[in-house]
């Protein structure tokens, strides 16, 4: 029988869990492919969890959309849709974005038109890789190459057994009804004869180094809950905060080879940055645009004691640059005008 290199999946098959997917690893499976979303109706709520849990089991993942465009234009929206539910899948650039083409074939000119824009829209979007699947029958009516070799084919002979279709190409999906023990229904699995699909990290990644503040911010915001503690040890916790609380700090305090921020009530709290984050941007630190979270004022000063108007929630700002005053910050705009530099109040975009 052809290999069992790759599965795609969907809401049809529920959520593959860790299991489902280490099973299926002892038949020789290395990478899936999740079903992210249809047309610009449709997203599956299954591909997150199902991605997670892949990544846990140590397979490569990647992602299909299923295209239900006839024209440019909705070639393009269908990709934004695409790329959005892989962003939120929690897929990265290794992964293969699939075009998922057998709705219409509007012929090879319509056709080429409508597939490159979704792969040009795809890739601006920030996924560099992309693929597209089509059954055997439409191979000529489409391009399929990618970097000189490209396409994923299907095609379910009924004794697939010693054959080798569609060499020249990534993959060929041989049937949609394969059973794997301990897992529900029948799977597409495919006969990898390239590396393109297994790009990604086939293990969960590593925690990063935790990195301590070593210098006062000021004001920081707590981005999980935080205790504080009498000591600085932390042995002797005093109370508890919830995620979003505001802390003024008086010093960094060295603790061992990590620090401690201390509070004015000599009271104490963790400095590390992926519990805590200054709550002023910095002068320095390269900010381009950002957002109003509940609506902003503009002001004509730096002090935000003249107010010139008022701007709704959801409101974008071009950052000229980011000014000091007195241990915050403001943002000063290109029309001069000046908004608070206060992460909580107006957020990070780029």
């Amino acid at each position: 029988m052809p290999r069992l290199d790759m599965v795609d999946t969907s809401n049809n098959n529920g959520i593959m869990t860790v299991s489902n997917w280490r099973s299926m690893k002892k038949y020789g499976v290395r990478a899936m492919v999740a079903k992210l979303s249809e047309g610009t109706f449709f997203t599956d709520q299954t591909a997150k969890a199902s991605i997670r849990n892949a990544i846990k089991a140590g397979l490569h993942v990647n992602g299909y959309h299923f295209a239900r465009f006839t024209t440019v234009a909705g070639a393009k929206a269908e990709a934004q849709m695409a790329a959005r539910c892989a962003l939120n899948a929690g897929l990265g650039k290794d992964a293969v974005i699939v075009l998922d083409f057998e709705a219409t074939n509007l012929g090879w000119t319509r056709n080429a038109a409508n597939i490159k824009a979704w792969i040009a829209e795809v890739k601006r979007m920030g996924y560099p890789k992309t693929d597209v699947y089509t059954m055997g029958s439409w191979t000529n009516s489409m391009p399929l190459n990618n970097s000189s070799r490209g396409g994923w084919i299907a095609n379910y002979p009924s004794s697939p057994a010693g054959l080798k279709f569609y060499g020249s190409y990534n993959g060929w999906q041989w049937t949609s009804a394969h059973k794997f023990p301990g897992c529900y229904g029948g799977f597409d699995v495919s006969q990898m004869y390239s590396s393109y699909y297994y790009g990604t990290a086939t293990k969960v990644a590593k925690p990063k180094k935790a990195i301590y503040y070593r210098y006062n911010p000021k004001m920081i915001y707590a981005r999980t809950p935080i205790n504080r503690y009498k000591d600085v040890a932390f042995k002797h916790k005093v109370d508890n905060f919830p995620a979003g609380t505001v802390f003024a700090i008086a010093k960094v305090i060295n603790y061992g080879k990590i620090t401690r921020f201390q509070l004015a009530n000599g009271y104490y709290i963790t400095s590390n940055q992926a519990n805590v984050n200054r709550l002023y941007y910095s002068v320095d630190g390269g900010v381009k645009r950002v957002k109003s979270v509940r609506g902003t004022h503009r002001y004509k000063d730096k002090a935000l004691k003249h107010v010139v108007d008022w701007q709704p929630a959801g409101t974008e700002f071009d950052v000229a640059k980011i000014v000091k005053y007195g241990d915050t910050t403001r943002i000063q705009l290109a029309n001069g005008l000046f908004i608070s530099g206060n992460k909580k109040i107006n957020k990070f975009v780029k």
